[in-house]
């Protein structure tokens, strides 16, 4: 049996960022939640030493996209790979069809997304730090099955 905290089947989005040279990145989250309704504002646990979380700290703006079952296979890039040695934009661009929100891509078969700005990055021990962002806008784009990690497991993508 899997470990309590792995057991509910959770969401898997995808936090997308720029550098300052407005080069993108993406990642694999799941650490994911509301915190607020008014204002709205969004936790996303980021992973220390990645990509992601130098582009959140240096451009504190960020698209936060739901990704739909049809993208289970972008978790390779992804979760699997560092930005920090990889362009992942370019990669997943000869796959999947991208877009950009204010300059910042997401898939465009994605469910939906949120346009966020760093509110507060909370240090905490542990291997991620905790980033409270504004939801600025929300847009939904597809009524597809969300990708969830009960089926990711279940197509071998998550241990």
């Amino acid at each position: 049996m899997r470990k309590l905290w792995n057991r509910p089947n959770q969401a898997v989005w995808s936090l997308a960022t720029t550098d300052q040279n407005e080069v993108g990145n993406m990642n694999i989250c799941t650490y994911v939640s509301a915190v607020s309704m008014e204002p709205k504002l969004m936790m996303v646990a980021v992973y220390h030493n990645t990509k992601t979380h130098a582009n959140v700290i240096a451009c504190r703006r960020a698209v936060l996209q739901l990704l739909s079952e049809d993208l289970a296979s972008v978790t390779k890039v992804c979760g699997h790979l560092s930005g920090n040695s990889v362009d992942k934009v370019t990669r997943l661009k000869k796959r999947f069809p991208l877009s950009d929100c204010n300059g910042i891509p997401y898939f465009t078969g994605c469910v939906g997304y949120l346009e966020l700005e760093l509110q507060k990055l909370l240090p905490i021990d542990g291997d991620h730090d905790l980033a409270i962002f504004n939801v600025l806008k929300h847009k939904n784009l597809h009524d597809t099955p969300i990708l969830t990690t009960d089926y990711m497991r279940s197509k071998g993508l998550l241990r």
